[in-house]
């Protein structure tokens, strides 16, 4: 499970807007050692879409990015998790 903290930010190129920031918690629980090695290796979180991605395409100008749903070693999907939202599951369960 890709455990990720979202956060709403005052961007500071423009007044009065703001912008979102997915950060990867240590937390995350990997479905194998292969992606495990390799998201240490590469930038493969990408903090703008809360996601695993993989680069799509390479221009003279930059590259593109593919967000991914499942492992591309295993296969597994991927779930993805808010930290915030795992916290107030956690407070309303009821017995």
């Amino acid at each position: 499970m890709a455990l990720y903290k979202k956060e709403t930010l005052e961007d500071p190129e423009s007044e009065n807007k703001t912008y979102s920031n997915y950060t990867l918690k240590r937390e995350t629980e990997f479905c194998c050692d292969l992606f495990k090695t390799f998201c240490k290796k590469f930038t493969v979180w990408n903090y703008e879409q809360g996601k695993f991605t993989i680069v799509n395409k390479i221009t003279y100008e930059g590259h593109s990015v593919q967000s991914i749903d499942f492992c591309p070693f295993c296969g597994e999907k991927i779930e993805y998790a808010d930290e915030n939202s795992k916290i107030k599951k956690k407070k309303t369960k009821s017995f």
